[in-house]
C-alpha cells in the first residue's frame, strides 16, 4: 500500500466518523423532539445501512 492510499483511507475514516457523529446527534434531537417512533427507527436503519456499506467497501 502506497503512502497516498494510506493517507486517503485515514482521511476517509476521519470524515466518516464525523458523519456518524452528526447522524447520532440528529437522531438524539429527533428523539428529544418526540418524533414518531417509526420515523426514528427509519433514521437508525438508514444509518446502519450506511455503516454496513462503508464496511463492505472499506471506504
Amino acid at each position: 500500500m502506497g503512502l497516498f492510499t494510506f493517507l486517503e483511507k485515514g482521511v476517509n475514516k476521519f470524515f466518516n466518523g464525523l458523519k456518524k457523529g452528526t447522524a447520532d446527534q440528529v437522531i438524539k434531537k429527533a428523539e428529544k423532539a418526540k418524533l414518531p417512533p417509526h420515523a426514528i427507527e427509519a433514521m437508525k436503519s438508514i444509518e446502519d445501512s450506511y455503516d454496513e456499506m462503508v464496511d463492505l467497501f472499506d471506504i
